[in-house]
């Protein structure tokens, strides 16, 4: 969402794309409000193969996704790509990722990760290969690219391609193309990987396939942040963070259903035993009073690139603004201009409410963070800023059914489910 509105300038964040925990410069443009239609080159990611005969089963051993095609007698092998992570034995996760069918090899795998990962991941597959008959590369730069491309109102609201899909993308049968429907939230747009550095449109002349013009990565950023989809392991910290809090069941991108898999014992625990009180959410920042706030619809933060605002460190905790001390609401994750991710308390931050019990949330309530200047920083990067929680009507709409199958209403999957947890938990006990 866009706003024309434009508030007092503060110290420019837009510097901070990269992560960094402060802005060192007040010479900057901030990106502009990205385009309905577009592409975009995401030089932030690394791409790596698996290829061989066991490279599927050691890939079903160590992700959450589905390597096969659910209930298939024949275990057919899924020929679509998808979002998935690699989870280590405590069920946090280390590497969010794109899997995508390499066609140059039947039984091979591209998997799409933030490229800083690149090394630690390749060292966790390593560590699991053991004698399967596989091979793993780290693709060179170059070899592959990357892109996101999005068209606004023409796609559907969820991803329409699917394990059962007859096509595995909704691009044309190219052995070269990899692509697949990016499922993490409505209408977010698809996800390519290209052969060679060229440009996409070397692949894609047509604007019914691929519409609008290339788009800085920053924009990108922005309109994934704008829809509430973190990516990449400075915003879903690596070892740290759990798939349920990080959206990645809301995602599509874990199979509760496909059996063992490294860490899949906590996150089934946690998906059909406990409620996820803890969600990432997109945030509006601001600073001055709560009527400082763009006014938007209920879809999600107001992005305006005429609003400088301090941007906290990644990691920051979100406090009640009434309260000096007290239990950490939130934390947040990254951002760029007003608005950003963060970690939240639903209960706390928002109306959504688990319980018939009053929790406490107070819709005047406001939230902050604060911090201090760093000590290897020369210049004083002290601050604070306002923080508003929204919850998008997909996001409530995925945690309000799931709080229902929790209060008794759960289905004959839920009750499988039960049933292999408390089978879990006898033979831990043995």
């Amino acid at each position: 969402m866009m706003h024309p509105k434009a508030l007092p300038r503060s110290i420019c964040s837009h510097c901070s794309l990269q992560w960094r925990s402060f802005s060192t410069t007040r010479q900057c443009q901030a990106p502009p409000p990205p385009p309905s239609a577009g592409y975009t080159r995401l030089t932030n990611r690394g791409i790596i193969s698996i290829t061989g005969p066991d490279s599927t089963t050691f890939l079903q051993g160590l992700i959450t996704q589905n390597m096969f095609v659910p209930n298939d007698p024949n275990r057919r092998v899924r020929h679509t790509g998808s979002y998935a992570a690699f989870l280590n034995s405590q069920g946090r996760i280390l590497n969010d990722a794109f899997i995508y069918p390499w066609p140059l090899d039947k039984s091979g795998w591209l998997v799409e990760v933030d490229k800083d990962e690149i090394p630690r991941l390749m060292k966790h597959l390593r560590r699991h290969k053991l004698r399967s008959n596989l091979k793993l590369r780290a693709l060179d730069e170059g070899e592959h690219t990357v892109w996101a491309t999005w068209k606004d109102h023409s796609e559907p609201r969820w991803a329409a391609y699917n394990l059962e899909s007859p096509s595995p993308s909704p691009f044309q049968d190219d052995k070269a193309v990899h692509g697949c429907i990016d499922t993490r939230a409505p209408g977010l747009g698809s996800r390519l990987v290209l052969p060679g550095p060229e440009d996409l449109r070397v692949h894609f002349h047509d604007e019914t396939q691929v519409a609008g013009e290339e788009v800085s990565l920053e924009g990108y950023t922005i309109r994934r942040m704008l829809h509430g989809v973190a990516e990449g392991q400075a915003e879903i910290p690596h070892a740290a963070a759990l798939p349920l809090e990080s959206n990645m069941d809301m995602s599509r991108g874990i199979d509760f259903r496909k059996g063992c898999y490294v860490g899949q014992e906590l996150t089934i625990r946690t998906h059909h035993r406990g409620v996820t009180r803890k969600r990432i959410l997109p945030v509006q920042l601001y600073t001055g009073d709560p009527g400082d706030i763009p006014s938007a619809p209920s879809e999600g933060p107001v992005y305006d690139p005429n609003i400088e605002i301090p941007l906290p460190p990644s990691g920051s905790n979100i406090v009640k603004d009434s309260a000096r001390k007290g239990r950490s609401a939130g934390k947040f994750l990254g951002g760029i201009g007003n608005i950003g991710l963060a970690l939240c308390r639903l209960e706390q931050m928002t109306d959504v409410q688990f319980t018939g019990d009053d929790l406490g949330f107070d819709p005047s309530q406001e939230f902050k963070i604060s911090w201090e200047a760093s000590e290897e920083s020369s210049i004083d990067t002290s601050g604070e800023v306002k923080v508003k929680a929204i919850v998008p009507p997909w996001t409530r709409e995925f945690i309000m059914a799931g709080a229902a199958k929790g209060n008794g209403n759960a289905n004959n999957e839920g009750h499988r489910a039960r049933d292999y947890v408390e089978q879990l938990e006898e033979e831990s006990q043995r």
